[in-house]
Formats: structure tokens, sequence, C-alpha cells
């Protein structure tokens, strides 16, 4: 069933799937939550044990990936020898929190000689950087091993080849036409059959540190008591948390809610969140824009050493030095917006589009690239012109995978990399129209019209009577919510607006009350203040919510995701 609203349709599914009983009767389920779990793809009882209760117990053998084996082989080897091995990771949090795993970890080896490399984005872009490999053959390295990057470093790795240093690669991006030739590759998306092709980059890494200590069993512990660190690079680089990262999730959140990191502490003290119970968003919204705005303006390694503080003062310190460079992030970034969406008035984007200036800072072209797919919903391209080069970030929508828009685009590109929504490129001047053209035609070709329709998927309709504490209680139970397992949104059509309030500052949040004779419920609209215009008590309304336990009065709240006047 599609419903117009505004801009976006309302993509009702309706169409739960009656759940076994069993399955309600083992966990103690309504139907609503029972047939949610279904539309999970959880449909038995040992599925819902493994989604309610899977611990690390659970986890595949990190052996049943390709390579793997021959990695800690390695690995091992050049640890016990105390041979120089080179830790390269990425600038964004799932790198930054990759490269802290290992190292944290491996401290309790107490032996090794490990030193680590952040690429910095401005300078040397995404991916292994030729100079800063040569740099470490020079100073003596006999192993590079990358984290979250590498799987198209083809000529990277033949360089490190031809010197006589092995290259281990461990990513999670999608692999070139190409694997490059190094001592081992673990990505899960070229191990064929792999169970859990998603796995963020730190899920990778835990994986291999949970192989090497098969041979160094002292780092178990260690490698556990650290696990926040996965959690949070898993969520900041929104992979599904289904299977494994759910299980990498649930227990790094557990670990995070007490954890002994105090850079982490630190963050939390910063953010305001300390003492709070931890879910997905915090580190959405609040811990991994400001991990990130270090890579972004400058120099990634500030992030890094937030991760490795050992010393509270210390670690309090470089979180408010990456508060203010998360601000400075901002006003820069409001800046780009402005004069794209200026462009954006001055021509009608196709479907498609592909813009660049000359002062667009590269730290932030992704972060706008991701709004103006909110606002135009097709693919964008962004890039930071200078000299005779485009750096660009894209952001796409489902249907349009940028990945393989960019393998099409190959010709045209200096280089690329990335997922299906998501990629980073370079291209030269010379090659700049010819790739706008070639994308626009691939995206003509692609993208149908409804394709370019924004949609709000809504779960359920259900009744103001059904909206319990004790159904809210349950919703809570399907978490960590994030891509792959999205926080359900259910609605109610045709409910009477009893009150409507703006609050917050400038009026930028909406409180409602809504009823229909017989109960009532309140609801919470986060920057909904601009529909206050549109809203009038007594008139009935359609609304699309997730549905959760007011912390402060522990009653039922609806946290809005639309509101639109009922028709018909």
């Amino acid at each position: 069933m599609m419903i117009i609203v505004g801009k976006r349709k309302w993509k009702i599914k309706n169409s739960i799937q009656e759940p076994p009983s069993e399955l309600r009767e083992e966990f103690s389920l309504s139907p609503l939550t029972a047939g949610l779990l279904v539309e999970r793809g959880v449909k038995t009882v040992s599925e819902a044990k493994l989604f309610f209760h899977g611990t690390g117990k659970d986890l595949t053998s990190p052996f049943c990936l390709d390579g793997m084996e021959k990695a800690v082989e390695r690995l091992a080897s050049a640890l016990k020898k105390k041979e120089r091995i080179l830790i390269y990771g990425d600038y964004d949090v799932d790198g930054l929190t990759s490269v802290a795993l290992i190292l944290r970890t491996l401290r309790r080896l107490k032996e090794g000689n490990i030193i680590y490399y952040i690429p910095k984005r401005l300078e040397e872009g995404y991916g292994l950087c030729r100079d800063i490999l040569a740099r470490a053959v020079k100073n003596g390295c006999r192993l590079v091993l990358t984290v979250d990057c590498g799987i198209t470093a083809c000529e990277e790795a033949d360089f490190l080849k031809s010197r006589g240093v092995d290259l281990l690669i461990t990513d999670h991006h999608e692999p070139g036409t190409r694997i490059p030739e190094a001592a081992a590759v673990v990505n899960p998306k070229t191990t064929p059959g792999y169970h859990d092709r998603n796995l963020a980059g730190v899920g990778v890494t835990f994986k291999l540190l949970q192989g090497l200590a098969e041979v160094f069993p002292e780092i178990q512990a260690t490698l556990w008591e650290n696990i926040d660190l996965v959690a949070l690079g898993t969520i900041a680089d929104i992979v599904p948390l289904v299977g494994e990262n759910r299980i990498l999730v649930k227990e790094g959140l557990k670990v995070m809610q007490n954890t002994a990191n105090p850079g982490l502490r630190a963050m939390f003290d910063l953010c305001g969140i300390s003492g709070k119970k931890l879910a997905s968003w915090h580190i959405s919204f609040l811990l991994a824009p400001r991990l990130n705005a270090a890579g972004r303006l400058g120099d990634p390694v500030r992030g890094l050493r937030l991760l490795l503080a050992t010393e509270p003062r210390r670690a309090g310190k470089l979180a408010g030095e990456l508060d203010e460079l998360n601000k400075k992030r901002q006003k820069i970034e409001q800046m780009v917006m402005k004069e794209a969406e200026e462009v954006l008035a001055r021509e009608e984007p196709g479907k498609a589009i592909v813009l660049g200036g000359e002062n667009w800072h590269p730290g932030v072209i992704g972060i706008v690239a991701s709004r103006l797919v909110d606002k135009y919903y097709r693919p964008v391209v962004l890039f930071s012109l200078a000299k005779d080069k485009g750096k660009g970030s894209a952001r796409s929508i489902p249907g349009f995978h940028i990945f393989k828009a960019f393998n099409a685009c190959s010709s045209l590109l200096e280089k690329f990399g990335g997922h299906e929504l998501a990629a980073g490129l370079e291209v030269s001047r010379g090659k700049m129209e010819d790739f706008k053209q070639t994308l626009s035609d691939l995206a003509d070709s692609w993208l149908s019209s409804d394709l370019l329709c924004p949609f709000l998927e809504i779960e359920k309709v259900v009744s103001l009577e059904e909206l319990t504490l004790e159904l809210a209680g349950e919703v809570a139970t399907l978490a960590p919510f994030g891509a792959g397992n999205p926080e359900p949104v259910l609605a109610c059509l045709g409910v009477n607006l009893l009150d409507v309030n703006e609050v917050g500052k400038d009026g930028r949040h909406l409180k409602i009350k809504i009823g229909n004779g017989t109960v009532s419920r309140h609801g919470i609209g986060f920057n909904f203040g601009a529909f206050r215009e549109k809203l009038s008590v007594g008139k009935r309304f359609d609304l699309a919510f997730h549905l959760t336990e007011n912390d402060w009065d522990h009653k039922v709240q609806l946290i809005l995701k639309d509101i639109q006047p009922t028709t018909g």
C-alpha cells in the first residue's frame, strides 16, 4: 500500500507474517513483536535465541575467512622475531578503532616492534600511500598490515613485494577486478560462502586478533576488554547490524557502558551521556562525528590518540580538542551546503548530481553529499577542486550501486573505492565533464522514477490501545538498531490531535498529545518545529513513529517520523 505524503510516500507493509506459536510462547512475545522478528528473518526458536542471546561463543571461527591462517602465521612470526611491523589504517572511525584495537590488544604481549600510520585525508587521500610505504621500508619494516583498507592497492602491493616486504591485507571494502598480490588477504567479500560478508573493517580486525589469540592466548581477555572499540567502529561505519555484527555490537555496548577506556569515558562526559544506557544513536550522532572531525580537517591521529589514551586528564584534553574541531567542521559544512544549493537553484538536477567547488573543503564534502541526498533523493558526487584534480565523495540511494557505477566509469577515474551507497574517488580536471556525463547516463539508465521517489517504510498500522509499555519494552529488545535492523516504524491513522506545543531552543521540536476518544498518548517530534503551522488541535492526523518508553516519567512515548492530515 502506498500513500503519498508530501514529498515522500508511506510504504505500509502490513504484511507481517503470522509468527510460529512456539516463537511467541518461548519468548512471551506479542503477535506484533513476534511478527517483527519474522520480518527480520528470525523465524525459529533457535534463530531467536541467537538474535536475543547470542554471545561471543556464537561467532564463526576466524579461520573460516580465506587467508586467515596465513595472516595469523605471518603476524605471529613477526611478533616473535620482533620484526618491525607497520599497521596502516584509514582515517575514519572504522579505521581508527581498527588500529586502536590492535595496539591496545597487543600491548599485553609486551613484545614486537610495532609502528602505525593513519593517512591524512587532505594530503594522501584514501588507501595506501606509496611514499609512506617507501619510508617504512627504508626504516626497516619487514611487514605491513592494513586494516580497513588495501583491497584495491595492487600497485602498492607490487612495490612492497619488489622490496622484499610482506603485506597482510585486512579489509571489508569491495574488491576490484584484481586482488593485490600479498602474503595474505583477509576480506569477507573475497571469501565465497562466508555468511557475514558485511563485517566492518574493525570486525575483520577483531577476527584477525581472535585468530592470533590461538597463538598468544594471553591476549584473549584483553581483546574482549576492548570490544567496545569494535562496537564503536561497526556502528559508525553503518554496516548491517545483523549476524556477527549484531553480536559484536551488543557485546561491545555492554563493555562500553562501564568502559575502562579513558578516551571513551572522556567523550561520554563531554557529550553528557555518562551513566546513561548507551544506544547505537549515541555513537552515530555524538561520538563518531567528533572522532571523524580530526581526519576531516587535519590529522586523524588526534582521534587515535584519544582511543589510546591511558591517563584521564590527557583524555579529557584530547576530547575537548576534538569537540572544537567538530564545531569548526560544522561551520565549514554549512558554507559548502549553502554554495551547493545555490548552484542547484540555478540548474535543475538530473537523476544524478555532480558538483565541484574550488574552495570546498574535501573533509566535509561527504557529509554535504549525504545532506543533498536527503533533500533531493538521488546520487550525489561532490568534488573539491585543486590544481588539476578533483577529490570527490559520493553518496547514493537504494537502486544505484555507486561502487559499480564507478567501476563502469573506471577508465575516467584516477582512483576510487567504497561500497554500494558511499564511495570516494579522484578525477583529473580534463576528464571531469566526461565523468559527469557518463555517470548521468548511468543514472538515466538505472534509475526509474519510482526509485527516485523517497519513501518511509512503515512496518505495521496499529491502534492507540496497542501502544503499551509492555509493547515498548518488547520492541526495545530488538535493539541494537541500525542498518539491516532498523528501529520499527509504526503508524496510527486518523487520530485526533488534542494538544501541540513547540519546545526546545527556538521552538525547534514539537510535543503533541493525540487521542481517539478512549485513550491518549504523547509524542515528541525532534526538529518538527516547522510543522507547527500545519497542525490544528481538533483535526485528525496520520502519524508514523518509533515506540519508546520515556526515560523521565516511564510512560509510553512516540518519537515522530512523520505526521500528515488524514485524507478521506
